[in-house]
């Protein structure tokens, strides 16, 4: 038995690898004693099946191999979490470019049933499946595979969950056909074209109503909410509040993205203020809730920069240990921070993460072009 590739190889985390093995395993009937054998202990292969513990990547490698399962090129693995990673990146940032990327991904299908990066390309599946009628994946197909996520996968699918998957009608057909309608309209809104998506999204609405689902009637408001946010902002509130009433669950999306986005306009941040403060209320014990309030955090953190009120900032920064972008923030709170190089640096990484971060990088800008106009003004430079 290698038991040096046990000592060295155990992690206590999630992987999709180990549910495999069981699978192969029972079904070709061999014992845990036979597979194991020469490679670890009975035990040791126990905890990997039941999702106990994470083991190093030349135990799998053997196990595969006994089985008779295939593994996957380590640098063709390596490009497919490199797009996997930027899908998720354009996804949220709304960027065109996700479509070249969904093509690709999708042609590794087949590939990544025994890579480790199977649970990340099923969830990917499940986004892809707002923008192409032809991917069939369910929610529930997915949720099988909670156990396996990590901590950013459950993210990703709970806020799916929330915006776009609505379980009660996952088999119906009705639900189906406004589905697929809803992916045509995705489309045309990362499209860009704004009126076909508009119009789409406005006759699933119909149908929903008709359907009498609340649930769906907010999922569909959240939707048209979103796709008004850049270009009328009192509709999208209109839309977002309904949705809210229709479903309270959908108070957390609604008011964030309506709190985060008026902030950025000198005439309605009271309001946006207000909105995050409410939204963060509404924000519950659960794993989503908790990762959505700090999202919430970072925002009434802005905020508070923005409007000068440094001890407000003190006060959030401190709830922001969790935060990714902790040391954006931390450069914020210094004097001066707009004319600091590694802030400048930093948003023009961050400034495709969020339209937040967008903000904050053309303010940043505006703000160098007029300093660089007063020091020429003043024969400062």
């Amino acid at each position: 038995m290698n038991y040096f590739l046990e000592l060295v190889g155990g992690q206590c985390m999630n992987d999709y690898r180990g549910l495999l093995i069981k699978k192969q395993r029972k079904e070709l009937d061999i014992s845990l004693e036979a597979l194991s054998h020469g490679v670890c202990s009975p035990s040791y292969l126990s905890k990997i099946e039941n999702n106990i513990l994470v083991a190093n990547d030349d135990i799998y490698n053997l196990l595969f191999k006994k089985l008779g399962i295939s593994t996957m090129d380590t640098i063709k693995e390596e490009k497919i979490k490199q797009m996997l990673d930027l899908f998720f990146k354009y996804y949220m940032s709304s960027d065109s470019k996700i479509f070249k990327v969904m093509d690709e991904l999708l042609e590794y299908k087949d590939e990544v049933v025994s890579s480790c990066l199977f649970v990340q390309y099923q969830l990917f599946l499940l986004y892809a499946s707002e923008m192409n009628s032809q991917i069939n994946i369910s929610l529930a197909e997915v949720e099988a595979y909670y156990s396996y996520m990590d901590d950013s996968q459950r993210e990703y699918f709970n806020l799916f969950r929330l915006s776009s998957g609505n379980m009660e009608l996952s088999d119906n057909e009705e639900w189906i056909f406004i589905r697929r309608l809803k992916a045509k309209a995705n489309l045309c809104a990362y499209q860009k074209n704004t009126f076909a998506a508009y119009d789409l999204y406005k006759t699933c609405l119909n149908y929903a109503i008709e359907l009498g689902n609340k649930k769906l009637i907010a999922e569909i408001l959240c939707s048209l909410g979103w796709l008004c946010l850049d270009i009328d902002l009192n509709q999208a509130e209109k839309y977002y509040t309904s949705a809210a009433q229709y479903d309270s669950q959908y108070k957390m999306l609604a008011f964030f993205n309506l709190g985060a986005t008026m902030i950025q306009h000198k005439y309605c941040m009271e309001k946006g203020n207000q909105y995050l403060k409410k939204g963060l209320k509404s924000c519950t014990d659960d794993f989503f809730a908790v990762n959505f309030a700090v999202k919430y955090k970072e925002a009434l953190f802005v905020y508070a920069i923005l409007k000068e009120n440094i001890h407000d900032a003190k006060r959030l920064i401190k709830e922001l240990d969790d935060s990714k972008y902790i040391d954006v923030f931390s450069m914020m709170l210094n004097e001066d921070y707009q004319l600091n190089v590694d802030y400048r640096n930093r948003l023009k990484e961050l400034k495709n993460d969020s339209s937040l971060f967008k903000f904050l990088f053309i303010k940043n800008c505006e703000y160098l072009h007029k300093y660089k106009e007063i020091c020429v003004a003043n024969n400062f430079i």
